[in-house]
């Protein structure tokens, strides 16, 4: 954690010697051009609040009050044809019960380049660390860049998508790339195509009194689609999913996901995106194979105001990868944003995501249906082009069949100063 802070400091005190133009408001109208330029610089936080359960565990659950320093490291690069973005995000936070200290650490990559005008290509990496689920409920606010034209133009999620109901009571690794482009086939036709690797590691969970255990898994997805322009405003197509996932030896599961596909400008603001089909999975716990068909099925609709982002999101999967196992999952979350004044903004999101029917990869522990509950809210306000403070509030549940651990609600006060471009 050291060498990461030297690290970004050092690169602040660069970025604050340079000329670079300010970067453009967190939430930005709907550019009709894009703004080439680029941004970096660094924030230093650091807040103080208190929490009714930080660990969400059933015993020694009190309330504690806590203190965090974070860093968050931003770059972006836009050209005429490509768009670079880096995030780097560390966080410390102390308690003052016997809880210890809580660590997280997360790393968002993303490139875009139109290749030439039927060709353009992505890659997109994240990596991090978390303890006891910390991540779920930090809104890391980065850069509104815009896409490459051919994209949906929808509104970042304000919140990560999230840990499972198991991994937000432990020690969560995690780590995804992946690659894949669009190939104008003619005027309306589309191909697209993508590729990728997951890994993501557990270990220990205070969930139940007596612990669970460790666990971990690969998985590789992959995805071929066709897309046509019916009117200027509305695209079809279709989409085959493939997934594998490897439990590192006692479960695989392959899954083949064919979806029919749509992608609606409702207004000059209003998107409609969405996806519906059937998914065929095979799962192989060492001993059994079994197979099942499900609904797999996601929908966004998105709205991008002058001053202001609101985003609905819904999704069904029939072999979700959890940490303790494969489950069928149902989410349903939403997400806004906005600007209040020139020196105000206001960030709100809130989730949830049912899961049932798992298969337990963990020796000797069986799971049962599961919700998990987040939600996050962050007021912020300009002191000046460097200066910000705020408010953060934040809350989460798990529930189970039988005895749940109780809530985690934790609010906290803070102050950011910026280093690089002032914004």
């Amino acid at each position: 954690m050291s060498a990461l802070i030297a690290i970004l400091a050092n690169a602040a005190l660069q970025a604050a010697q340079s000329n670079t133009p300010p970067p453009p408001p967190t939430v930005a109208e709907p550019a009709t051009a894009r703004k080439v330029g680029q941004q970096t610089y660094l924030e230093v936080e650091a807040g103080a609040g208190y929490s009714t359960n930080p660990q969400l565990a059933f015993v020694n659950n009190g309330g504690s009050g806590d203190g965090y320093i974070s860093l968050h490291g931003v770059h972006t690069l836009i050209t005429e044809r490509t768009t670079t973005l880096l995030s780097v995000f560390a966080q410390e936070t102390a308690y003052t019960r016997n809880y210890g200290s809580n660590q997280s650490l997360s790393l968002q990559a993303r490139h875009d380049a139109a290749v030439n005008e039927r060709l353009r290509i992505f890659l997109d990496a994240s990596a991090g660390y978390d303890k006891n689920g910390l991540l779920d409920t930090r809104i890391i606010t980065v850069p509104d860049v815009p896409v490459l034209p051919g994209s949906p133009n929808l509104p970042p999620q304000i919140l990560p998508p999230g840990s499972d109901f198991l991994a937000v009571t432990g020690k969560h690794y995690f780590f995804s790339a992946d690659a894949g482009g669009q190939l104008a086939l003619s005027a309306r036709d589309s191909l697209g195509f993508s590729s990728g690797v997951q890994r993501n590691v557990f270990r220990d969970s205070s969930i139940f009194a007596s612990g669970v255990g460790n666990s971990s898994y690969w998985s590789v997805p992959a995805s071929v689609s066709y897309d046509r322009q019916v009117s200027p405003r509305t695209s079809i197509g279709g989409r085959v999913g493939f997934l594998y996932t490897d439990y590192d030896g006692p479960a695989k599961i392959w899954t083949v996901t064919p979806q029919v596909t749509a992608n609606v400008q409702l207004s000059e603001r209003a998107t409609f995106t969405g996806a519906v089909g059937a998914s065929f999975s095979s799962v192989d716990d060492g001993i059994t194979t079994r197979h099942s068909t499900g609904l797999a099925a996601n929908a966004a609709l998105c709205n991008a105001g002058e001053h202001s982002h609101l985003c609905a999101r819904a999704a069904i999967d029939q072999q979700t990868a959890t940490v303790a196992g494969p489950a069928k999952s149902i989410l349903a979350g939403v997400d806004y944003s906005r600007e209040l004044d020139a020196n105000s903004s206001l960030a709100l999101s809130i989730d949830a995501t049912r899961y049932s029917h798992p298969l337990s990869v963990i020796a000797g522990r069986t799971f049962s249906s599961s919700t998990y509950y987040r939600a996050a809210a962050s007021y912020t306000r300009g002191l000046g082009h460097r200066l910000f403070a705020g408010l953060n509030l934040a809350a989460r549940k798990v529930e189970e069949q039988g005895p749940d651990p109780k809530a985690d609600v934790n609010a906290s006060l803070f102050i950011r100063y910026r280093f690089g471009d002032a914004q």
